[in-house]
């Protein structure tokens, strides 16, 4: 790569992105050709140590108890970008399924209050919290609730989810690229101020609590990774990460694992990744793989059944 001209991934995605948005643009205009709106609630959530929560909730119609979806955000983004299709899924996309769909700013980013401890016991207790309040709600069918992290947003969700997840009855998780252990973290840019100096004070405390390699295997629920077979958010160590997790989530107490379109339930090696079925690294071929994985998941593709058995 030449200094100073862009990263040409980062063109092929933008315009992998670009591509994407005629056909999810359609999809909402016909949604709303058939009456179907969207409503959006802006709210505020407290977590333990009364830090306020910034965070947005995008209905279908209806006061019925439908599905859920939280949504967890990678890197310093916030909750705002599930707000516009820049990203591989949008709110209102799920919400156009009929699934109520939270996303939130952890504690430090967007208008949370705090300091960004990246995926750190404040920023885990922001995700407690949506978690919380989605799971109370009359109109969630508290049965059919799970979360979509992405990229590193699987150190809040993978922790969260290992400890808080049984008490809740957190269905699914849905795991897009995130990384297993601190070197892939470390890989993909620099920590906010904040972490690096608690990093800094005792490094083998700090990453025990974010990576998720070290809680995989404690989900309480179903467990779905999406991993692209080229290039992709954490660059040649992606399918690496998705192995390794899926074998620790496969070994673990997960309701069921399952790596893309691959067997269930079953523990991969890496001699084994050039047979095995990846993502395409497309943003429409990502969203589809998304929204139907919500749809299954959560019921609504196949009447009441879900991906993997209790």
């Amino acid at each position: 790569m030449i200094a100073g001209l862009p990263d040409p991934r980062r063109i092929e995605r933008g315009l992998s992105l670009v591509r994407s948005l005629p056909r999810r643009r359609m999809d909402a205009f016909l949604a709303r050709l058939r009456g179907f709106r969207v409503r959006r609630r802006e709210l505020w959530l407290t977590n333990a140590s009364g830090y306020r929560i910034h965070a947005h909730l995008h209905e279908p119609p209806g006061e019925e108890p439908r599905p859920a979806v939280v949504l967890v955000p990678g890197g310093g983004l916030s909750g705002e970008i599930f707000c516009t299709r820049r990203t591989l899924l949008s709110a209102d996309e799920l919400a156009l399924q009929g699934i109520r769909t939270l996303h939130f700013d952890p504690v430090g980013r967007g208008q949370s209050w705090g300091h960004d401890d990246f995926c750190g016991l404040e920023g885990q207790d922001s995700l407690r919290a949506a978690l919380d309040f989605v799971h109370s709600l009359r109109s969630v069918d508290r049965d059919r609730v799970g979360l979509i992290s992405f990229s590193s947003g699987l150190c809040l969700a993978a922790p969260v989810l290992a400890r808080e997840g049984a008490r809740l009855g957190t269905r699914f998780l849905i795991d897009w690229e995130g990384p297993a252990s601190r070197h892939e973290v470390l890989r993909a840019g620099p920590l906010p101020p904040a972490a690096r100096t608690a990093m800094a004070a005792d490094s083998e405390a700090f990453w025990a609590l974010r990576e998720p390699i070290a809680w995989i295997d404690r989900l309480p629920c179903h467990y779905l990774r999406i991993q692209s077979r080229d290039e992709n958010s954490l660059g040649l160590g992606g399918q690496q990460s998705a192995l390794k997790l899926v074998a620790e989530a496969t070994r673990g107490v997960a309701l069921s694992t399952r790596l893309g379109d691959n067997d269930a339930d079953t523990a991969w090696r890496q001699e084994q990744s050039d047979s095995l079925r990846w993502a395409e690294h497309d943003t429409a071929s990502l969203n589809g793989i998304l929204v139907r994985a919500a749809l299954d998941l959560t019921g609504l593709r196949n009447g009441d059944e879900h991906v993997g058995s209790d």
